[in-house]
C-alpha cells in the first residue's frame, strides 16, 4: 500500500492519461497532483513533501530522461518510475542506471503500475527517515560542550576512557 503521507507527482502531456492515473491513484487513497510537463513540475512542485514521481518520457519541450538528469543536478532526490509508450530498451537501461526505480511500458498493468509506486514511494520514505536521523545525530554533536567534544574524538581516535578524560 502507497503511503498516505506520499504525494504522487504525474507529469505527462497526454491530458487523458493524467486524468486515468489520477482518477486510479485517487480511488487508493493517493494524495496526486498533475503536471501536463516538466517545465509546469519544475515552476509549480514542492519538492519537500515524500514521494515519487510518474514520469512520461516523450513529452514536448523536456523529455523525462532531461527531467531526469536535472532534478540531479539540482540534487531533488524524488524517486522517478517512468511510463512510456514509446520507449526502448536502451532508454530504459539508461533511466535505471541514472537512479529511475522502474521503467515500464504503456499501456501497464495497474498492478505493476501501483508495486512501482509503493517501491518508489518506501525508497523516499527511508531517505527522509535517514536524513531526519542525521540531523538529530547532528543536533546531539552540537549540544556537546567544547570539552566533551574533545573527550569523544579522543574516545573515538582509540583512547582508553582514562587517557581521553586528561
Amino acid at each position: 500500500m502507497i503511503s498516505p503521507l506520499a504525494k504522487i507527482r504525474i507529469i505527462d502531456d497526454d491530458p487523458a492519461m493524467l486524468e486515468s492515473w489520477k482518477f486510479l491513484l485517487n480511488s487508493l487513497g493517493c494524495d496526486v497532483v498533475t503536471y501536463n510537463s516538466a517545465k509546469e513540475f519544475l515552476e509549480k512542485d514542492d519538492p519537500h513533501p515524500m514521494g515519487c514521481i510518474l514520469l512520461d518520457v516523450r513529452m514536448p519541450e523536456m523529455s523525462g530522461l532531461e527531467l531526469q538528469e536535472l532534478l540531479k543536478e539540482t540534487k531533488n532526490e524524488l524517486p522517478i518510475v517512468f511510463c512510456s509508450g514509446h520507449g526502448t530498451i536502451d532508454m530504459a537501461v539508461l533511466a535505471v542506471r541514472k537512479g529511475a526505480v522502474d521503467f515500464l511500458e504503456k499501456p501497464v498493468e495497474v498492478e505493476r503500475l501501483v508495486e512501482s509506486l509503493e517501491r518508489a514511494c518506501e525508497k523516499d520514505l527511508q531517505r527522509v527517515e535517514a536524513q531526519m536521523l542525521s540531523l538529530r545525530e547532528k543536533e546531539k554533536v552540537d549540544s556537546l560542550t567544547q570539552r566533551e567534544k574533545e573527550v569523544a574524538k579522543a574516545l573515538a581516535d582509540g583512547s582508553s576512557n582514562r587517557a581521553a578524560g586528561l
